[in-house]
């Protein structure tokens, strides 16, 4: 295995979140008076960080104040409706639990507050694998995806050339690369191989325990 570090992104790649998303997008749309796009919608935009995702989903101009109002509105209802509405994606703790055996480093961000994304790992019983885990302040929820990952770097002093970092989406790619760290992509979450595979990620997975074999 050529890496000591791995850090996963968390939603849609160790984990199905996608019920929480939805719901909380709808709530969202519903407290700004904005006209729900529908949930078929919602989750075209869910490969997208979420600012992007919200104005791609409204044909209006939206302005600054309401964005923030969606981000924290968003984030209040997903933190509401998240556990029991989250599942493991199969394979993902037997993965954890051969890399924890090979005494490998195993860390966890998301695009939520770290309050929730810790709540998540211990309802799944992944924390017992995690070194850390790192989300959004509630001060800070529109801090760039890609920040989030170059602050676990930095706050645990992981050296870059023995880091990759696992996630789901394009945009987890270009955050791999602004991070100067090698990239893998998963094809069970929100994005398409096809799709994922346009960004030129450095590893490609389609189950679990590919990661052995691969990285």
């Amino acid at each position: 295995m050529n890496f000591d570090n791995y850090i996963f992104d968390f939603d849609g790649t160790l984990a199905d979140t996608t019920l929480c998303h939805v719901y909380a997008t709808e709530q969202a749309f519903k407290e700004l008076n904005l006209k729900n796009p529908g949930k078929e919608e919602i989750l075209s935009a869910q490969s997208q960080p979420l600012e992007e995702g919200l104005r791609s989903l409204t044909s209006i101009g939206i302005d600054e104040e309401k964005v923030e109002l969606f981000i924290r509105a968003y984030h209040k209802y997903y933190s509401q409706y998240e556990i029991h509405n989250i599942k493991e994606f199969a394979g993902i703790s037997e993965m954890l639990q051969l890399l924890h055996n090979k005494k490998k480093n195993i860390f966890v961000i998301s695009s939520n507050e770290t309050a929730v994304v810790t709540r998540q790992l211990d309802y799944l019983g992944l924390n017992r694998f995690i070194k850390d885990a790192l989300g959004l302040h509630i001060k800070e929820l529109r801090k760039p995806h890609y920040k989030i990952l170059q602050s676990i770097i930095q706050n645990n002093h992981l050296n870059q050339g023995r880091t990759v970092y696992i996630g789901d989406t394009k945009h987890d790619v270009k955050s791999a690369s602004l991070s100067d760290i090698r990239s893998c992509v998963v094809t069970w979450g929100a994005q398409s191989a096809h799709d994922l595979l346009q960004e030129n990620p450095y590893y490609v997975v389609n189950e679990p325990e590919e990661i052995f074999t691969i990285i």
